[in-house]
This record gives structure tokens, C-alpha cells and sequence, in this order.
């Protein structure tokens, strides 16, 4: 490889690299993101002369005299890496991303950039976020820790009374005032994937939302519009997804393994399993290759003579997509935790 500027590596182990892959793939990353000159300016923010009454991508006269730069070429500058997702509007004036998984999730959505940052760019971060598998029975966390949860298909789950708002993609979209569909920056970031599942599947809500559409980022979606969508999602084998708390404010993801970075050991179970009535299933196996987590296995059962499936209830993370995919209509959902499960702030390990 070429030799990179020291600037991308201080900018790398600001968001925070430390391991060798992140280390090596992060500067070339932001070598893409950004000029020299850009990243120079990224690299001096905050500004600490800029005045508390300016905007929120504002900086200085001092601030671009310090660097040697035209006030107009760092406003433009500044513009141009907001709308990439490399700098965000705060009260204290543009700020870096706090952290890659920040930058990697901002960068990615936005396809504005896509030609003129080439393929390359897109093969490093799928090199950075590394090889995928399909999650086990041991990557799965506790509610407690789990950074995301995992909200059951609708339609699995729409005829069983106890089920609670929280857990209804029906009324989780009635309550949001904002829906953007956008680029899912997993499907993005990692081209190998498997599923063939489109970029466009993320669902984002409230201040991110905002967020996105202040960039020029996803088109405004009504809640029946995203209803709709979902069911036409049902033929991929993706898992819709939840940041962990009740109050849904931030996105609704469909999720797969294959590309996607939250569903091994950062994704809670829903409160309930899948179960197989052996006498209507025909052992097609589809559910067995849309189970993203290992749960539906082939079992022998004398009473039939013969394999038909079997979901096992302690890998099973109760998200529906064998349900819905069933074309015996084999599957039904059933209620195995408490409502406690799903806890009513956020507790994971990321706060």
C-alpha cells in the first residue's frame, strides 16, 4: 500500500482505533472521506474561538486563519464532510465523530459520495468490519447488555393478545411522528453479503431522522407507507431490529447475518419462541435457510417415520421470520418471557 499521511492516523485513534485492523484499514478509510487539507481542519475542531451565538456548523475567522485556509473554503469544506458524515452540527460548533461506529454508520447511509469514492472505499470498510457468521447459542447476550433487541415480524405474532405495544411494528410505526427510509450502512459497508437483501431497508426515526433528511439523506415515509414495506421485506430473511428499550426513537433495522454487525452478540431476544407442529410441517428446510441464528434443525420423529423440523427454544430468538416463511403454515409464536424482558430505558453496554 501507499504511504498515507500521519494526519489519518491521528484521526483514526481519535475515533478511538487501537486494534491492528482498525489501525491499519480506519486512516485509509478517512483517506477517502477527506482531503488533506480537510482532514486538517477536522483534526483542529472544536473550534475554541468560535462564538456561542454562531450556527451549529459555524466556525471562526481565526479558526481557518489558523490553518492557513479562506473562511469560505473551510465553510464549503465543512459542508460538504457534514453532508458525508464526518462532521456533526453541535452547539459548540462542528465536532469529529465520537467514535467509528459513529462515522461508519453517518458515512454509509448517504449515497450522494458513492462514484467518486469508488469502489475501494467500500471494500475497506467491509475489510474493517471483518468476516461474518451466523450467530450461536454463545454469542447470545442478556437483555440487560444487549445494545439491540429484536422485534417479532407482525404478522407472526398479530393473532396473540398479550403482546404489547412495544413489541407491535404496527404500533411502534403509529407513534412516530418522523420516518425516513434510508441506506442500511451494514448492507452498504459489506458487498459480500449473501441475503440479497437492497441497500434501502433502514427505517429511521425521530432526531436521527431529522438528522438525515437535514443532509439530503432517505425520502419521508408515512407509517402505512412503512407498514407496506415491511411485508415486502418478509421475502428476504432479514430480522427486524430495535435499538433495546421500549421507547423505539432511533431506527428499526432488517437485519442479516451475513452483513450485519448487531445480531450475534449485541442483539437481545424478543419475548417469544417459534413452535413447530411436526404433523403440518413438510421438511422443505426454507425455514431452516432463513433462520439467521442456527434455531430450526431437522429432527427424526418416529411417530411420522421420518425428519421434519425442530426449532430449539434456547437458540431461538423469537423474531418470526420462520412464520412468516412457512409455506405449511407449520409455525406459530408463543410468549416465554416477561414484559420486565424488554427493559423500559436503555441498559446496554454501550451507554
Amino acid at each position: 500500500m501507499s504511504p498515507i499521511d500521519p494526519v489519518y492516523n491521528e484521526l483514526a485513534v481519535k475515533l478511538g482505533s487501537k486494534e491492528p485492523r482498525d489501525l491499519e484499514y480506519m486512516p485509509r478509510i478517512l483517506e477517502k472521506l477527506m482531503n488533506l487539507d480537510q482532514a486538517k481542519i477536522v483534526l483542529a475542531l472544536p473550534d475554541s474561538n468560535r462564538k456561542a451565538s454562531s450556527g451549529n456548523l459555524e466556525v471562526s475567522e481565526e479558526f481557518a486563519k489558523q490553518l492557513n485556509l479562506d473562511k469560505k473554503v473551510v465553510d464549503d469544506y465543512i459542508q460538504e464532510l457534514f453532508e458525508k458524515g464526518v462532521v456533526f452540527p453541535t452547539s459548540k460548533g462542528p465536532q469529529f465523530a465520537r467514535n467509528a461506529v459513529q462515522l461508519h454508520d453517518a458515512a454509509l447511509v448517504t449515497d450522494k459520495f458513492d462514484k467518486s469514492l469508488g469502489d475501494e472505499y467500500f471494500d475497506l470498510w467491509g475489510a474493517w468490519t471483518g468476516k461474518k457468521e451466523k450467530p450461536t447459542l454463545a454469542d447470545c447476550p442478556s437483555e440487560k447488555t444487549a445494545y439491540m433487541r429484536i422485534v417479532p415480524k407482525w404478522k407472526a405474532i398479530k393473532d396473540i393478545p398479550e403482546t404489547l405495544p412495544f413489541e407491535d411494528m404496527r404500533e411502534i410505526l403509529k407513534q412516530q411522528e418522523l420516518i425516513v427510509l434510508a441506506n442500511c450502512t451494514c448492507k452498504k459497508g459489506y458487498r459480500n453479503r449473501t441475503c440479497g437483501t437492497p441497500d434501502g431497508v433502514c427505517m429511521v426515526v425521530g432526531r436521527s431522522a431529522e438528522f438525515n433528511l437535514s443532509r439530503g439523506v432517505g425520502r419521508k415515509i408515512t407509517s402505512d407507507e412503512a407498514l407496506e414495506l415491511l411485508g415486502k421485506f418478509d421475502k428476504y430473511p432479514v430480522v427486524n431490529c430495535v435499538v433495546n428499550t421500549r421507547g423505539v426513537n432511533a431506527l428499526i433495522c432488517n437485519c442479516h447475518w451475513c452483513c450485519c454487525g448487531s445480531l450475534g452478540d449485541n442483539t437481545a431476544k424478543s419475548r417469544f419462541i417459534t413452535e413447530v407442529d411436526p404433523a403440518a410441517c413438510r421438511a422443505c428446510k426454507t425455514c431452516i435457510d432463513r433462520c439467521n441464528f442456527g434455531a430450526a434443525q431437522m429432527k427424526y420423529y418416529p411417530e411420522f417415520g421420518e425428519e421434519r423440523v425442530y426449532v430449539d427454544p434456547e437458540i431461538c430468538r423469537g423474531c418470526g421470520t420462520c412464520v412468516v416463511s412457512c409455506p405449511a403454515g407449520a409455525r406459530t409464536m408463543k410468549i416465554v418471557r416477561p414484559p420486565e424482558h424488554v427493559p423500559e430505558l436503555h441498559r446496554g453496554a454501550y451507554d
